[in-house]
């Protein structure tokens, strides 16, 4: 095994320019500062596979390094906008399960899962050790959290729990959708109806930008995702996505296209009138006309594109 050996920011310029990418001596100073990896990083879906002394590199012929910094900047803004779309169904999450609870069961009626959870489908062993794991893991929160409402004593019950109201506040966007997973059925109905949408697409849709909102808040790369589960797709949101072969027939691809559609669908039920123009803006400089690009992105081509996300 080779050992791998330190090299100055003009010898890794140079490394990528031996593979073939178009650089110039400026280029240098990005790379100071972005470092190599997370450059070849954002890369790598421009490059191809080429294969020398049974050793396997990216081959850059015909990628400029330009190009490749639009896409890194281009991730980083979109990961900011797509989490303000993404904490605005957060926030009205939060607003509605709260209502359906406490509306439902009263204050502290949600402490008590076996009111409003899936008991056809959770057995009560389960439904009481998620229980306990949900109350203990709440308290922490209510520890931590800055909300005095949350601490105020006229707020809680005899043990110290806030109303369902307070303490949506401080639950994670996954420990709520932990909570809708296994709603009953009456409850996943109202909720859904809400979102516009049907139960199993809520549970879904709900789980898909929980796993989308961690990777833009690490900071990890959104525009080259990939969902290990694909979430639901309408029908006719297929004629805008990119296809693949599935095990019948094709199926649209499991990249950051549904992604947008869903967020798109969740944000118009909560406020028509949403300025998109950032997103926008994101998504059409990242396909740059480019059916090759828009496929990329998971979307069917860069005509699609202009026509969801405008010219």
């Amino acid at each position: 095994m080779k050992t791998p050996t330190s090299l100055t920011f003009e010898d890794q310029l140079s490394l990528l320019q031996s593979r073939g990418m178009k650089v110039s001596k400026r280029d240098v100073n990005k790379l100071k500062i972005i470092g190599y990896y997370r450059i070849k990083q954002f890369a790598a879906p421009l490059a191809n596979k080429n294969n020398s002394n049974k050793h396997t590199y990216d081959d850059y012929s015909g990628v400029n390094f330009s190009e490749v910094l639009t896409r890194y900047y281009q991730d980083k803004n979109l990961r900011i906008h797509l989490l303000h779309a993404i904490e605005k169904i957060e926030v009205a999450l939060k607003t509605r399960l709260s209502f359906i609870l406490g509306n439902s069961y009263g204050p502290f009626g949600y402490l008590n899962f076996s009111n409003w959870c899936d008991k056809h489908n959770y057995k009560k062993f389960e439904i009481e050790t998620r229980q306990f794991q949900f109350k203990k893991s709440l308290l922490k929160s209510i520890k931590r959290s800055f909300i005095n409402d949350v601490k105020d004593t006229n707020n809680q019950d005899v043990d110290g729990f806030p109303t369902i109201w307070l303490a949506v506040e401080v639950l994670t966007f996954g420990e709520l959708v932990r909570i809708v997973e296994i709603l009953s059925d009456k409850n996943k109905k109202k909720l859904s109806e809400m979102f516009n949408c049907t139960k199993k697409e809520l549970i879904s849709w709900l789980k898909c930008l929980n796993f989308v909102r961690n990777i833009c808040a690490h900071n990890a790369n959104v525009i080259d995702l990939q969902l290990s589960t694909k979430p639901l797709c309408r029908k006719q949101w297929k004629g805008y996505l990119y296809t693949v072969n599935g095990d019948n027939s094709r199926t649209p691809s499991n990249k950051l296209g549904i992604v947008i559609l869903i967020i798109k669908h969740f944000v118009n039920t909560i406020n028509k009138k949403y300025g998109w123009r950032n997103i926008n803006k994101d998504i059409c400089r990242l396909v740059d006309k480019s059916d090759e690009r828009a496929h990329l992105l998971g979307f069917l081509d860069s005509n699609i594109v202009y026509e969801l996300f405008g010219k």
